[in-house]
């Protein structure tokens, strides 16, 4: 499943192109373009490009985004699930449904100490984004259930060498400074419930693994399209205190779990500069 059958297209448009998040793109076409233009200030732009062998950098920026799961949106569709929520304008009570959305962007340095494999290093904010669902003739809200800043590095290997074009698998560990907020949407509708805080900070440890093909252009130019899948470990230091009753049901919260985890399937879009051509 990914964002557009999960959302539906308007919702994913609608979400993208937003104040905030046209932020994003701004960057990557910004990081885009920088490369064409270094790129083009080479004389002999009709040379064939060199690809990936020992010694080559390669430094760009990224964007990925795509379908996010784990325990975390399992905790909170599970303490939801019995509540509702009343349009008052036109009298129309609806289920509270939650849809979620990953994405990602940042920056990247590759340099390979051999042919075939190179070490990679990415800076990167990451973002799950929670939204109701109530459908798209109705209002909805969107809140950010976790987000952090992080640092992550692993081993690429290459399936060719001095070739225009490229496959890469980079498995990668990384280290990410974050804050997580229990309910960003149903808190936003003013659901009963009772406890301390929905916020935390997180710190914690995540796992990576991608898959691209790389296409390499004349001048140093760099383009990847591929897949990622990403484990994001959380600890939550005090654990959640929050319950409700809803239609003679308890809920609690995570049930008191100190730990949970976040993970996505993305698709994932690089493009930089090649510094040896």
């Amino acid at each position: 499943m990914w964002p557009l059958a999960i959302w539906g297209e308007k919702q994913v448009v609608d979400f993208i192109f937003t104040k905030t998040k046209l932020k994003i793109f701004s960057f990557f076409i910004f990081l885009f373009l920088s490369s064409v233009i270094f790129a083009s200030q080479f004389e002999e732009l009709d040379k064939p490009p060199e690809g990936a062998y020992k010694g080559q950098m390669i430094l760009g920026g990224f964007f990925s985004f795509g379908y996010p799961y784990g325990d975390a949106i399992d905790a909170e569709n599970d303490f939801v699930k019995e509540n509702t929520y009343t349009f008052t304008d036109i009298q129309i009570t609806k289920e509270l449904l939650l849809t979620h959305l990953y994405y990602d962007f940042g920056i990247f340095f590759e340099y390979m100490p051999f042919d075939y494999v190179g070490v990679k290093s990415k800076l990167r904010r990451s973002v799950f984004v929670q939204r109701s669902a109530f459908g798209s003739n109705y209002q909805n809200w969107n809140g950010d259930l976790y987000s952090n800043y992080s640092l992550s590095m692993g081993p690429s290997f290459h399936f060719t060498n001095r070739k225009q074009w490229d496959v890469i698998f980079t498995p990668a560990i990384g280290y990410g400074i974050g804050k997580y907020e229990a309910m960003p949407v149903a808190s936003q509708l003013d659901i009963a419930y009772t406890g301390g805080s929905r916020k935390r900070n997180v710190n914690s440890l995540f796992y990576e693994l991608e898959l691209a093909l790389a296409v390499y252009f004349s001048g140093g130019f760099y383009m990847s399209m591929g897949a990622q899948w990403s484990y994001f470990t959380m600890g939550f230091s005090p654990t959640f205190d929050i319950s409700q009753t809803v239609n003679g049901n308890s809920y609690e919260y995570m049930e008191g779990k100190s730990s949970s985890s976040l993970q996505s399937i993305s698709v994932t879009i690089s493009a930089g500069y090649a510094f040896l051509n």
